[in-house]
This record gives C-alpha cells, sequence and structure tokens, in this order.
C-alpha cells in the first residue's frame, strides 16, 4: 500500500507509536491511518495534501504531535477536535488558510501552535484565553487582528493586546449606546452629527500618536488603528446618506 513511499514507523515501540510520511509528494491523505488507534506522533509535513476527510482523527485519540506544514490545505475536519485531551503540538504553517481553523480552538491542551506563511488576516481571541499554549508562531501572515508586530511580541504581548482591545471597544460602545439613548427623540441627522463628532475627536487623538511616532514603541499598532478608523468613517458616512 505505501509502495514507492519513504516511510518511518513504530508501531510498537516503548516511546510511542509513530508513523513519519514527510516528502512523499502524498496528494490524498492516506485514510488507513485511521487503524492506528495508538498513534502518538504523525508527521505528513512537505506533500501536496488539499483535503484531510472527516473521520480519521476521532480514530486517534492519543495523538500529541502533528505536523502538516508545507502543503496545500485550506481547512483541518471538525473532528481534530478529538484530539482535545491528548494533542500537544501541531504545525499547519506553509499552507493555505486563509481564516484560522475553529477546530484547533478545542485543544485545550495544546502547547505549540506553528501557523506561519498563510494567509490568515485575523486570530481568535479565544486561542489565547487558555493557559496550556506555551509557544505560537504567525509571521509571514498578512495579521490585522493582532498586528504582525504584536505577534512578534510572543504570547503575552498578544493577550494584553486583546485585553486593552476589548476596554477600548467597551468604552467606545458605552458612548455609543449614551448617543443614542440621549437622542432617542432626536432625528438621524441629529444622530450623526454626534458620532461624527465622537469619530473626529479619535482621529485627532490619533493624528497626535502618529504626528510624533518617533520614540513609540509601536508605531505599527497605531498607524494600523488609523486605518481601522477610516473604515469606521466610510461605513458611518454610508449609514448617514441611507
Amino acid at each position: 500500500e505505501h509502495k514507492g513511499k519513504k516511510m518511518i514507523c513504530n508501531p510498537k515501540g516503548a516511546g510511542g507509536q509513530f508513523l513519519i510520511l514527510s516528502k512523499n509528494e502524498i496528494v490524498d491523505f492516506p485514510s488507513e491511518i485511521q487503524s492506528l488507534v495508538c498513534l502518538e506522533k504523525l508527521e505528513l509535513n512537505q506533500n501536496q495534501i488539499r483535503v484531510i476527510p472527516e473521520g480519521v482523527f476521532s480514530h486517534l485519540p492519543r495523538l500529541k504531535h502533528l505536523r502538516l506544514n508545507n502543503n496545500r490545505l485550506g481547512a483541518l475536519p471538525r473532528d481534530l477536535a478529538a484530539c482535545q485531551n491528548s494533542l500537544q503540538y501541531l504545525n499547519i504553517s506553509n499552507n493555505l488558510f486563509r481564516t484560522f481553523p475553529q477546530p484547533v480552538l478545542q485543544l485545550v491542551r495544546l502547547q505549540e501552535l506553528h501557523v506561519q506563511n498563510n494567509a490568515l488576516r485575523q486570530l481568535p481571541r479565544e486561542l489565547f484565553q487558555g493557559q496550556s499554549l506555551k509557544m505560537f508562531k504567525a509571521n509571514g501572515n498578512p495579521l490585522r487582528e493582532p498586528p504582525s508586530e504584536v505577534c512578534a511580541g510572543g504570547i503575552q504581548q498578544i493577550q494584553n493586546y486583546f485585553i486593552q482591545l476589548q476596554h477600548s471597544l467597551g468604552q467606545e460602545d458605552k458612548r455609543v449606546k449614551t448617543m443614542f439613548l440621549g437622542a432617542s427623540l432626536a432625528g438621524k441627522h441629529d444622530i450623526m452629527t454626534k458620532i461624527t463628532a465622537m469619530l473626529a475627536e479619535r482621529k485627532s487623538n490619533l493624528a497626535h500618536f502618529i504626528d510624533n511616532l518617533e520614540g513609540i514603541e509601536e508605531p505599527e499598532f497605531y498607524v494600523d488603528q488609523w486605518e481601522r478608523l477610516k473604515e469606521m468613517e466610510s461605513c458611518t458616512l454610508t449609514v448617514g446618506l441611507r
């Protein structure tokens, strides 16, 4: 079944079962793997795999180490979550992921995660709320949230970013709600005028930071916030014209 393929297999070794099928130009994920119910380490990196079918990982409850980097994957099967109590290492770098694969969020014992060189623009806050993740690499993605510069600072800096972002959004939300409640009897024009004034104030504050970027530790963060503000202004104008 594996003729012509380079395979390293340890089905009954004292160090646990492992299977290495790296650099084999594999296109179709080998479904026979699901029969290795005691498998602890699986490496299928540097192949041409595009899809992993459902129903494989649900048969691998002991899997601790999984390398799928350097393939052509854009999604992970939902049943990867069946490894939630065992999987500690996952590498999906150098693939085609445009959105973060949701099954990874259920891997509560994951300690090391590599997602470098994909097309990710956003990372879920939930990924960094647990205590298990010790190493995370995401360079080579067009990240906007958190910004790449924040991710380069490590897990603690990412956690701090989300805490600050949540606080900022909470304050902004309170201001918007107060405006709408206070202007409940007013017309749309009055409400939009107040929202526009709020955005103008925020724009002024950001402009001060951007004009004085020299000496600021994370200038890219403020530039990114400026771009987000322009998007908010655009959305406000659109709503105001309806």
